[in-house]
């Protein structure tokens, strides 16, 4: 297998990997300001707001009337981390990735039975942001990656208890990174889709399961490297966001007081390898040339959540909620520099102001991520630097804000 320089395969590979603060792997669940309050639990039958497209499309049957609303969610990681890089770069430092993810979800009632809906939203992304000239710069580089969404579905009471659901998912996967001497740009569409149903076996209580497919990109882009000439180079690398299940529960105790949970099983296991290719020919390398391979060796997760809603009158709902949320890495040998994931815990707080036919949301989380160790890395970096051994103590914080209107 040909490769390149240092710069410009590290640089390729952070393109797709890099560190996240929320669910495992680059998995998002930042589009419902209520959820974040309760840890999302009882994601997709709550009915407390408009996002149930966004998790289980027959949810949207559980809402009384048609809505609209909009989220702004703000996700903040901290890490700091030391070690070595290679036998010569060693060190320590610290960094601070700040992304803020906006959502909208619109619902419509058509009549007793049929809901419609519509949702923008973002359940993958990914961030790094490492200073110029840190120890470890040869493993990992800055980028930014997102997969925003935008579904249509529709809901349908077969009976007074058992709604049906399903949404047409249109997936556009973007990335950009800026290094030393390397500019990166590449982008992607893929279709997929949702399918759920919900139970409400009594009144008090709501019970849904919910399907999402995966989706494949091949994400396609250029590279540009100024020993180069600053020319650019078509590049490509396959990546796959992955299929889940979700199971979610939701259960009035009385007039004021709402317990729920949520599980969700994800399967990353299909994240063996990330390879990518040039697609054309780049001074000596031809067209098809492996340019990096970085074994992943990723595995399937579970998320599990816990929540309670207490009503204290007509107007104010407050929420807490806690969560656990198992680490993609199987060992630090595939835990790499640029993500370095770790299980994760959950503690949240929210809050509801309504007032007519509006209401306000907020909810804060705080993510306990779990000290780990990275020696993982491109496989020909690896050959020509050493293994890595990088420990990072890592936490998150995120606030979500919304605003829906019900008519």
């Amino acid at each position: 297998m040909k490769h390149i320089s240092h710069v410009t395969l590290t640089a390729i590979t952070a393109l797709l990997i890099a560190q996240t603060a929320s669910a495992a792997g680059f998995q998002l669940n930042e589009y419902s300001a209520t959820g974040m309050g309760r840890a999302f639990a009882g994601m997709g039958v709550h009915a407390d707001d408009f996002s149930a497209l966004g998790y289980n499309p027959a949810g949207m049957s559980l809402n009384k009337t048609s809505g609209v609303q909009m989220t702004a969610s703000m996700v903040s990681l901290h890490s700091d981390f030391e070690g070595a890089a290679s036998p010569v770069h060693t060190g320590k430092g610290h960094t601070r990735i700040t992304k803020v993810l906006p959502s909208g979800f619109m619902q419509y009632k058509m009549g007793e039975k049929t809901t419609l809906g519509i949702g923008l939203y973002t359940p993958y992304g990914l961030a790094t942001d490492y200073d110029n000239g840190w120890f470890g710069e040869m493993h990992a580089a800055r980028s930014q990656v997102s997969a925003n969404t935008l579904s249509t579905g529709v809901s349908y009471k077969i009976t007074d208890t058992i709604a049906l659901g399903g949404a047409l998912n249109v997936e556009q996967i973007s990335a950009s990174l800026a290094s030393t001497g390397t500019h990166l740009e590449g982008d992607d569409y893929a279709l997929g889709y949702s399918v759920g149903a919900t139970f409400t076996p009594r009144q008090d209580t709501r019970i849904g399961i919910s399907y999402r497919s995966k989706m494949h990109h091949e994400l396609e882009g250029h590279l540009k490297q100024r020993p180069l000439n600053n020319v650019p180079y078509g590049i490509q690398a396959e990546v796959t966001m992955p299929e889940y299940v979700l199971f979610s529960a939701a259960h009035d105790i009385n007039d004021r007081l709402t317990v729920s949970a949520s599980a969700r099983w994800t399967r990353w296991s299909q994240f063996k390898t990330l390879d990518v290719f040039l697609t054309e020919q780049m001074a000596l390398y031809p067209a098809g040339t492996a340019v990096s391979s970085t074994n992943e060796n990723w595995r399937n997760t579970w998320f599990y959540s816990l929540g309670a809603d207490y009503k204290y009158n007509d107007n104010w709902t407050f929420r807490l909620g806690a969560a656990y949320d198992q680490s993609v890495v199987k060992s630090s040998l595939y835990r790499t520099p640029r993500i370095p994931d770790g299980r994760r815990i959950w503690t949240s707080v929210g809050a509801s102001y309504a007032f007519g036919n509006w209401q306000v949301d907020a909810g804060y989380s705080h993510i306990f991520l779990k000290t780990v160790t990275a020696r993982g890395s491109d496989t020909n970096v690896i050959a020509q630097t050493g293994r890595p051994n990088i420990k990072y103590r890592s936490d998150a914080d995120m606030l979500s804000i919304g605003l829906q209107y019900k008519f």
